[in-house]
């Protein structure tokens, strides 16, 4: 991946009883994700702490997180019926991606338990300091993850499985990789002190891209479906993923390509929206984590 700098651009530090006490911003710092420099050594107070949580409290959240998520997709494995063919969806591909988010951002969590045991001046004298490779890896996931969690709940009830028309009876594995991890994520949102800028959001595209390449080839090879899932209109070895990815009718698929890269766009930017607001209403007034740029 490209090595993205998530730029600060104040000095601030949110003072007393604020659910932000203790977070200092410095003008001209920056974090890069691949490289060194000063404002790296900041990861303990972005990445491991929340705006309303206390540090055990949000290790114990994350850490339930990671365990619900885990025993959720080892459950949906166990009781699945499509043997093989468990790795064709983008559901199980995203679910699989937010269970490492959790598993990850419970150990940076604990990381930055123990680093911040160190003074925050002697953590920001140093001048090339890197990021743990977990924190990296954290920055990039929650990138793509929450998104991927709504914009999974949104066109699994409308498009797939449309709530006025249920095609597939609701299940504990169903509903929990479709619309609880979802809830999970916003609640995650809502504490954490993660960054999130649009430039990033290309790692969302290239997911997109790849599994539109997939799907392609999914069509190609005649991969099919499990017998549970058979449709009505093809031989079970053409069944297409999702009725609405269907190569049988190209453009009728690249229109809902189309049509969902947009509303990925629309949910990209309300996230930044929020982000900002979010960390502009914990810090203050004067100002946020992170400066309204893209």
């Amino acid at each position: 991946f490209a090595c993205f700098p998530l730029r600060k651009k104040r000095h601030e530090c949110a003072m007393d009883s604020s659910p932000a006490r203790g977070l200092c911003i410095t003008e001209g710092q920056d974090i890069r994700i691949c490289h060194g420099c000063a404002g790296n050594a900041q990861w303990p107070d972005i990445f491991g702490r929340s705006w309303l949580l206390p540090d055990w409290a949000l290790l114990f959240m994350r850490s339930c997180a990671a365990t619900f998520f885990a025993i959720t997709l080892v459950l949906d494995g166990l009781t699945t019926k499509d043997g093989l063919r468990f790795f064709i969806y983008l559901t199980r591909w995203s679910f699989i991606l937010e269970t490492l988010y959790f598993c990850i951002a419970t150990w940076v969590t604990f990381q930055a338990r123990r680093t911040s045991k160190r003074s925050s001046s002697d953590r920001q004298a140093t001048q090339d300091s890197r990021l743990p490779r977990s924190v990296q890896a954290m920055s990039l996931l929650w990138t793509l993850t929450f998104p991927i969690s709504v914009l999974v709940c949104l066109a699994f009830w409308t498009l797939i499985n449309p709530l006025w028309d249920l095609r597939m009876p609701p299940s504990f594995v169903l509903i929990t990789e479709h619309f609880i991890n979802m809830l999970i994520f916003i609640a995650e949102f809502l504490v954490n002190r993660n960054v999130f800028y649009l430039k990033h959001g290309i790692i969302l595209y290239i997911y997109a891209l790849l599994y539109s390449i997939w799907s392609l080839i999914h069509f190609i090879a005649k991969v099919g479906v499990a017998p549970a899932m058979a449709c009505q209109d093809y031989p079970l070895d053409e069944c297409p993923i999702y009725p609405v990815l269907d190569w049988h009718h190209p453009v009728r698929t690249i229109i809902v390509v189309l049509g969902v890269t947009l509303a990925t766009l629309m949910l990209q930017l309300l996230i930044w929206k929020c982000t900002h607001k979010r960390d502009q209403r914990f810090l203050g007034s004067s100002g946020g984590l992170m400066d309204p740029e893209i």
